[in-house]
């Protein structure tokens, strides 16, 4: 591999790996604000002690609009640029967390955070199986599958460029093997020739080397091949 294809490689190998970082360092943390926005509504029913106080209430709030923003940009802004696709089933699993966190933040987003109290807070529906199953759990699942497509995608890339640096080194192969069946032919020909084939058993000589050299090549690009 060329250092220049090699550069290319690892900078398109750094990109993915930034695009991934950004994208779960923006989803990953709706797990534990879906929770604190459960606590928080086991709290008020239960009028309990307050586990969850009003900035961290905001703060889980704000880590929930950034998840969903995230998710819900995540194959237009994060993806499209390097023409990633993402599978049928990430896909699905994609639109369903994006749902999830719609409806979350759908009900946080209407509330109203003093330092002393939060106002406005109404939750509606199963309120466990929307932060815990749906955001939380479902966050978690998705996170792990796209962090292991993710890796997929870059020993692909690895193993495409391993096989284009092989199939050029069997196409040099080829070439070599042509050129030493060449060279032997003239051999040949210029000893039945005698005396007037000598100029041409010097350019059989010289067709040789030329061979032994692209066989030297062919093997050469293997061997990186292997290594890399």
């Amino acid at each position: 591999m060329s250092s220049k294809r090699r550069h290319a490689r690892d900078k398109e190998e750094r990109s993915l790996d930034r695009t991934l970082h950004d994208v779960l360092s923006k989803i990953a943390p709706t797990r534990v604000a879906a929770l604190q926005v459960l606590i928080h509504h086991m709290e008020a029913d239960n009028e309990g002690a307050q586990n969850v106080s009003p900035a961290e209430f905001a703060e889980a709030a704000s880590r929930l609009r950034d998840g969903f923003v995230a998710a819900r940009d995540l194959e237009g802004t994060y993806l499209a640029p390097h023409e990633v696709v993402l599978p049928e089933g990430l896909s699905k699993s994609l639109v369903e967390i994006t749902s999830a966190l719609a409806d979350l933040v759908g009900i946080t987003d209407r509330c109203s955070v003093s330092e002393d109290a939060v106002k406005g807070f109404r939750p509606s529906g199963n309120m466990y199986d929307l932060c815990c199953t749906r955001v939380a759990k479902g966050v978690s699942a998705f996170s792990a599958e796209l962090g292991a497509f993710f890796l997929e995608l870059t020993d692909k890339g690895k193993a495409d460029e391993m096989d284009h640096t092989s199939s050029i080194a069997m196409e040099i192969g080829k070439i070599g093997r042509v050129i030493n069946m060449v060279a032997t032919n003239a051999s040949i020909e210029a000893a039945r020739a005698g005396d007037a084939g000598k100029g041409f058993t010097v350019i059989a000589d010289e067709v040789k080397v030329l061979s032994s050299r692209v066989s030297s090549l062919s093997v050469s690009l293997t061997d990186r091949s292997n290594v890399n």
